[in-house]
C-alpha cells in the first residue's frame, strides 16, 4: 500500500505540475479497502506539518500558518475536530507545496505542414510571444494515526495570477475546500 500510494504521489505530483487549469480542480487517491467513517478527531504530523518541494521562489513566511488555518477550517466544516493531544487523533495531516514557472506560446501561434505531430502538422511559432506564469501546486495527505500509514491524498495545482499574490488567502482558501471537498472518499 506504502508503495502504492507514493508512486501514485509521484504521477500526481507530476501531472499537477503540467497543469495549467484557471481553476483548480482536485485529484485524489485513497486505500479503497480503508474505513474511514470512524475519524472524528485530527492533528498534525508535526509543529511543521509543511514539506517544501521544487518552488520558483522561497515561500512566504505566513504561507503555512494560512494553510493549516485553511486546512484546519475546512476539517471543522466537516465535523472534524483538533484533537487536544496527538494520542487521540485518528489522523494526522501534513501538506506540501511547490511551485514552478512555466510557459507557453500565447495565441498567435500558427499551424505548419511537416513541423512534426500527427499527419505531419504541428504548432511552429513565429515572432509570437509566450506567456510565463507561476504553476502552483498544494497537496494534503492523512495519515491513518493507529497504523502510520497513509490512506488518502488530495492535490491541486493552479496558474497563479497578480491578483491571486495580492489575495492569497482567498486561493488558498478555494483550493484548500476544492481538495478537501473529496475527503472523506465516498
Amino acid at each position: 500500500m506504502k508503495s502504492e500510494i507514493v508512486v501514485a504521489s509521484a504521477a500526481i505530483a507530476v501531472f499537477m505540475l503540467h497543469a495549467c487549469a484557471t481553476n483548480p480542480a482536485a485529484r485524489i487517491d485513497y486505500d479503497s479497502t480503508h474505513d474511514f467513517s470512524n475519524y472524528q478527531l485530527f492533528t498534525w504530523v508535526s509543529e511543521n506539518p509543511m514539506r517544501v518541494g521544487e518552488t520558483a521562489g522561497p515561500p512566504a513566511a505566513a504561507l503555512q500558518y494560512d494553510i493549516m488555518i485553511a486546512i484546519q477550517s475546512g476539517l471543522e466544516a466537516n465535523n472534524y475536530q483538533l484533537a487536544d493531544t496527538p494520542e487521540l487523533a485518528d489522523f494526522l495531516v501534513s501538506f506540501s507545496i511547490g511551485s514552478r514557472e512555466s510557459s507557453k506560446p500565447d495565441a498567435d501561434t500558427e499551424r505548419l505542414p511537416g513541423s512534426g505531430g500527427r499527419g505531419g502538422w504541428g504548432t511552429a511559432v513565429y515572432g509570437a510571444d509566450t506567456d510565463s506564469y507561476t504553476q502552483g501546486i498544494l497537496v494534503i495527505d492523512i495519515i491513518d494515526a493507529a497504523e502510520g500509514q497513509p490512506v488518502w491524498r488530495g492535490a491541486s495545482s493552479k496558474k497563479i495570477t497578480d491578483d491571486d499574490r495580492e489575495n492569497m488567502t482567498e486561493v488558498i482558501n478555494a483550493v484548500v475546500d476544492t481538495i478537501l471537498s473529496e475527503f472523506p472518499p465516498r
